[in-house]
């Protein structure tokens, strides 16, 4: 990928179809044509807008933290980053704007006019600061290993900063547009100390939105900031932002179909033809994401022998899940990075895409490589996440693929609490064999995720160690040709697949609901990262 990032769509406005009032894809899955990245801004001014968060409460409001989708939507709201991503995912100037002199040099130009919350301006210590923390060991922010070639951050001017790597990283650019490239105040930062982003230490950003109040288990509230520095071309039109965690499917739900609450992304497929049903409107937009079921630990336990893998990988209802757990809202998918990350070299992903292996259903194979490798005398034990239905769903078509097979599964049901480590911490695996990965890309770039499953990566479940798969991901985040690049990532692509670590499934469109009358909500998976909540307000339109 060249840079600045080029962008993989044209922006679309909703458009209105079948269904309840203002439905944008059939009552039957999703049509390619009600695919859209952003619904039109709001026209009219709201004093309260009431924004559910389907996956739980914040952990914390501090963008090292804001990997989730109960962290980020509220911080894209409060913390700018240097640079801003659009719906389409094209990136421009924010905080700063910032160039490549050449592979190796990347200079921010802090926006003269930028201040914080309460005024004072923006800085190259605040950048500075907000950048190297990022490498903190003591931080432990998943996003650190995006700074792994960063050999140094200085102040080269009044308001530049100048940050030198090791070695070129193709990923970099669109990095800072996300939550590592958020600024901070540095003094209030260090003032707050380890209640810094929590309920009771509060947090200085410079974006659109000010944090009114955290409510420990109840909501969280943001402000319009009527001093925002960059209220010309980004005015709220809501005066308050009222988030809420319901994760109660059921109950979530009848709110929004009695206006207690006007709006969520991310909610339960579950719920979709309800809303559809009703006054507000549904909408889908271009996900990044990707819902795999993930081996943890090939090395060891019933799941060691590939071939056992093979098996209940060919033993999956592909199409069964896709169309009767996600009602069609999915595309299929066949590599751990979803055919929606491809920025660039669509021929060469294509091509290797083609050629994958997995989404292929073949229970008379599966069941002969169980009869000649023998069935694992312990169960498979299969954890998902209780709080979600699709999991739980998923999870039941998995045990009873592997029973039609001679495998037997064991379901282990978690809380949200309970399940969330799963992804980062090895000690809360200890006794599980599978689990539900459910995540996605920061940007439309595979290498920027394959990073996170290299020997020493963050998410490495499977505990896969591969010195070629390390390289080429290194190399692969080096190269700016294009082409290269790809047929890099795809090797390593078609390694992961030939060893069965996970098994994909989907990749699920954005879904979004916005009550009657209202509209600006950003629908492709840039809402994560960038001041959505800006966009919405009242005068949306009837389908």
């Amino acid at each position: 990928m060249t840079l600045p990032f080029i962008a993989i769509g044209a922006l679309a406005l909703t458009s209105c179809s079948g269904g309840g009032a203002g439905d944008t894809g059939p009552r039957e899955g999703v049509d390619a044509e009600s695919i859209v990245d952003v619904t039109p801004r709001g026209t009219e001014a709201l004093d309260r807008l009431t924004w559910n968060l389907p996956y739980g409460e914040p952990s914390s409001l501090d963008p090292a933290y804001s990997a989730s989708e109960s962290n980020s939507p509220v911080v894209s709201n409060l913390c700018e980053s240097l640079l801003r991503v659009e719906p389409d995912y094209t990136i421009k100037p924010n905080v700063a704007t910032v160039e490549q002199p050449d592979d190796t040099t990347y200079v921010i130009d802090i926006d003269p006019a930028a201040t914080f919350w309460d005024g004072s301006p923006v800085t190259p210590e605040d950048v500075i600061w907000s950048l190297d923390r990022l490498d903190d060991p003591e931080l432990a922010s998943s996003w650190s290993a995006h700074f792994d070639f960063v050999e140094s951050i200085e102040q080269t001017g009044d308001k530049q900063v100048t940050m030198r790597l090791s070695q070129p990283d193709v990923t970099l650019y669109n990095v800072l547009s996300a939550p590592p490239g958020a600024v901070h105040q540095k003094k209030f930062a260090e003032a707050a100390g380890a209640s810094y982003a929590n309920p009771d230490g509060g947090i200085m950003c410079s974006g659109p939105f000010t944090l009114e109040e955290w409510a420990k288990g109840e909501h969280v509230l943001i402000k319009k900031n009527p001093d925002y520095w960059n209220i010309e071309s980004e005015e709220p039109l809501a005066e308050e932002i009222r988030f809420t965690f319901n994760t109660d499917t059921a109950s979530a739900t009848t709110a929004m179909q009695n206006g207690e609450i006007d709006g969520a992304i991310a909610f339960p497929v579950s719920s979709i033809d309800q809303l559809r049903a009703g006054e507000g409107t549904v909408t889908f937009g271009r996900g990044l994401g990707m819902f795999n079921v993930s081996v943890i630990d090939v090395n060891a336990g019933p799941l060691a022998n590939k071939e056992l893998r093979r098996a209940l990988a060919l033993a999956i209802d592909y199409e069964g899940i896709r169309e009767g757990i996600f009602k069609g809202t999915a595309e299929p998918n066949k590599a751990l990075t979803p055919r929606g990350s491809w920025g660039y070299a669509e021929d060469v992903f294509q091509t290797a895409w083609d050629e994958l292996l997995a989404g292929e259903q073949d229970i008379e194979e599966a069941k002969k490589i169980v009869e000649a490798e023998g069935a694992p005398a312990d169960p498979i034990v299969f954890a998902y996440d209780t709080s979600l239905p699709e999991d739980g769903q998923v999870a039941a078509a998995v045990q009873d693929a592997g029973s039609q097979i001679g495998l037997k599964i064991e379901l282990e049901g978690m809380s949200g609490a309970q399940y969330l480590p799963l992804y980062f911490d090895e000690s809360a695996r200890e006794g599980i064999h599978l689990m539900i990965w459910n995540g996605y890309l920061d940007f439309p770039e595979p290498v920027a995720y394959y990073n996170f499953f290299g020997s020493e990566g963050v998410f490495n479940v499977a505990a896969y160690s591969n010195p070629e798969v390390d390289d080429m991901i290194v190399e692969a985040r080096a190269t700016t040709d294009d082409e290269e690049r790809a047929e890099m990532v795809t090797r390593v692509q078609g390694i992961f697949d030939e060893e069965y670590l996970f098994f994909p499934l989907v990749s699920q469109y954005t879904r979004v609901y916005q009550g009657p009358d209202i509209t600006g909500a950003t629908t492709s998976h840039a809402y994560l990262y960038r001041p959505w909540a800006a966009d919405v307000g009242g005068g949306g339109a009837e389908g």
